[in-house]
């Protein structure tokens, strides 16, 4: 199997994104590469791709960008000495990197949302627009319900905004950068005591909801999406059993200090 069968799996998986502007395809390296290995990851970080090589990986794929920036675009990096170092890793080991997004954030039971929700123990959904949704909760305490959060997704620790002792019913999703101001409006607008994300605005969306009833918890960015990359490898070893599929997890860049 060569690394441009991999893609045409996800081509032909949710092809209607492949019709329209979209950041999913390679981003790095030979699609006519022979692979037998892939590994599934959140993001290609150095620390991913050295894990990845000491497990003799032949491919990536990955949900978020290799190069900084949403279209991995790398005209204005050609003198940047961190892009060059990871360029020259992936040129040396002929890795070809591709990125599965648009397809698989809402992509259903397996994708990122989903397969948060499913880590989170929730599956009454009470409302949801195009990007947040809303699930029926069992009454829990704010404090509670972060310590509940923190012991699913085995986190060091979380941080929120609101009183820990406000009672949660309802609770909003907005994986990965889905915990901005508008994300958070529309969460309230479906009944939602508590918006868990991955990452927000302090000076906006967190003050909004500190002036507000509707308590904010960014657990991180990868911290939100990990599960649905996970799901992805499973997905994948049953959908193309002749690979070999290697998940590795990419950490929480941010050190808790204690």
């Amino acid at each position: 199997m060569k690394a441009r069968d991999v893609a045409e799996f996800f081509k032909e998986l949710t092809p209607e994104v492949y019709t329209r502007e979209t950041c999913d395809g390679f981003k790095f390296g030979d699609p006519e590469k022979s692979v037998k290995k892939v590994a599934v990851t959140w993001m290609a970080t150095m620390g991913v791709l050295h894990e990845a090589l000491r497990r003799g990986v032949d491919m990536v794929v990955t949900h978020e960008p290799t190069f900084y920036n949403h279209w991995d675009e790398t005209a204005n990096l050609a003198d940047d000495t961190v892009y060059k170092v990871k360029k020259e890793l992936l040129e040396e080991h002929n890795i070809p990197i591709y990125r599965v997004h648009d397809g698989w954030d809402f992509y259903p039971e397996y994708g990122i949302l989903d397969s948060l929700a499913k880590a989170l123990g929730l599956d009454r959904v009470v409302g949801e627009t195009t990007k947040i949704r809303v699930y029926k909760s069992r009454i829990i305490s704010l404090h509670d319900l972060a310590k509940k959060v923190k012991a699913d997704l085995g986190l060091k620790g979380l941080r929120y905004v609101g009183d820990p002792d406000q009672d949660i019913t309802r609770i909003g999703l907005g994986v990965g950068s889905l915990g901005m101001l508008n994300n958070l409006k529309d969460a309230m607008q479906l009944g939602a005591d508590c918006l868990i994300c991955g990452e927000t605005v302090e000076w906006q969306a967190a003050r909004y909801s500190e002036d507000s009833s509707v308590a904010l918890m960014p657990i991180g960015h990868s911290n939100s999406e990990n599960p649905g990359m996970k799901s992805l490898s499973e997905f994948l070893k049953k959908e193309i059993p002749e690979l070999e599929i290697e998940y590795i997890e990419t950490p929480d860049p941010f050190v808790l200090y204690k």
